[in-house]
């Protein structure tokens, strides 16, 4: 039995290389964008216009199947993105507040969200303390 070495042989690892030490069609930059569209102001725009996220929702992506890259992406500049939000209205009191007013989970649907006052409050009313209904099922027969 032959030693090869410490590590194995060795003579194959420039297999693909070109003359320049670089994998063939590596670097390649097939079909590089130079302006995208923006789907809600409609104007074609240089891609500083965009975020990176959204430039690489556009590219095309040679590991994803085929019909993600077919799809029509929608992809919207920098000045038709919406803002972060940073206030929320709460929908009981009406009071509008900073985020951290909210329960993670109120934060989600900003029409229907209450602030953790209003939920504390409205846990602490003991709901079957009212007075019971005066119909009863015996004002029936």
């Amino acid at each position: 039995m032959s030693r090869q070495g410490p590590a194995g042989r060795y003579n194959n690892v420039a297999i693909g290389y070109n003359n320049t030490g670089s994998l063939n069609g590596a670097n390649s930059q097939a079909e590089q964008l130079k302006t995208l569209r923006c789907v809600f102001c409609d104007i074609d725009k240089p891609l500083d216009a965009f975020s990176a996220t959204q430039i690489q929702k556009a590219t095309y992506n040679p590991y994803a199947p085929p019909s993600f890259n077919a799809k029509k992406k929608t992809i919207s500049c920098k000045k038709c993105t919406p803002a972060q939000t940073t206030h929320l209205t709460c929908m009981l009191c009406s009071k509008t507040m900073p985020l951290d007013k909210f329960a993670k989970s109120q934060r989600r649907n900003a029409e229907k969200a209450r602030c953790i006052k209003c939920i504390k409050k409205r846990e602490e009313e003991d709901v079957w303390a009212s007075d019971p209904d005066t119909d009863s099922e015996d004002d029936y027969y």
